[in-house]
């Protein structure tokens, strides 16, 4: 039997071009026309959900929200990281609307501005970015993908965690501090090493073409620190892209010009 009050179900609020074009999901991950992915309001169990911390905090909350108002997408664990900021841009648009109205306190004369996001001019930012996917280092090429949605938030849990125990060391008497200390900066070490790992599909040298794990760890490990760093700045400069970009404001008192930073996806206020 055909529920009844079917027709009074949420409609969608607005359909989005997702800005990978559809790549890097896992077969079955998404379905339908990534050209024109409905966008639902966010539901009152929704909300609900994003006030449990833990869910939060692992990155849940977002994963369990964006597969209820963006059905065509199965699997938001596994979708890639470049699509979650348009999503949730396009979330809440349809469920608050257009405009984003923020508090800032201006860093010169201390006054509480309110300005108000269009954030439709975000999406439009987004439409026009293209993933590079390529590091060429001398003679050798290095091709990466987007981190998926739980691989950026396992990422970024364990990174806080890190930072966290290094901020609680403070404590501890000097000899023990530093051992500590150490300890901390080598797992942040082997943490990074894990980014890259994850990031990197493949290395192609002029014969052959490495896809292994294992020979990719080694190169890494062995790798000259220059090379490292060129890696290192690709996959910064990548994630600084899809970031929502920093909006230029204006203090209403003392007319200085200031940047605030918006997050939607609430899980990063955690990690």
């Amino acid at each position: 039997m055909t529920n009844p009050l079917q027709k009074f179900f949420r409609q969608p609020k607005l359909y989005l071009s997702l800005p990978s074009k559809g790549l890097f999901y896992e077969p079955g991950s998404l379905i339908g026309d990534y050209n024109s992915v409905p966008i639902f309001a966010m539901s009152g169990i929704d909300e609900i959900i994003y006030k449990t911390p833990d869910a939060l905090f692992t990155g849940e909350a977002t994963a369990r929200v964006i597969e209820s108002c963006c059905p065509n997408i199965k699997n938001a664990r596994t979708m890639p990281s470049i699509d979650i900021e348009a999503v949730m841009i396009s979330i809440r648009i349809a469920t608050f609307g257009e405009t984003l109205n923020i508090n800032h306190t201006c860093k010169n004369c201390q006054t509480e501005n309110e300005y108000d996001i269009k954030l439709n001019n975000l999406l439009e930012y987004f439409s026009g970015l293209k993933f590079d996917n390529t590091i060429r280092v001398d003679d050798i090429v290095i091709k990466i993908r987007p981190l998926q949605y739980e691989e950026m938030s396992y990422i970024s849990m364990e990174n806080f965690k890190l930072q966290k125990t290094l901020y609680q060391t403070e404590d501890l008497d000097q000899k023990e501090k530093q051992e500590r200390i150490d300890q901390i900066y080598q797992s942040l070490s082997e943490l990074q090493l894990q980014l890259f790992l994850t990031a990197i599909e493949q290395i192609q040298t002029p014969d052959v073409v490495v896809t292994q794990k294992p020979f990719i760890e080694e190169y890494l490990r062995n790798t000259e620190r220059a090379t490292y760093n060129i890696i290192k700045q690709k996959l910064e400069e990548n994630k600084e892209a899809w970031n929502i970009p920093k909006q230029d404001v204006v203090c209403a008192n003392c007319k200085t010009q200031d940047q605030i930073q918006i997050i939607l996806d609430q899980s990063n206020f955690f990690v």
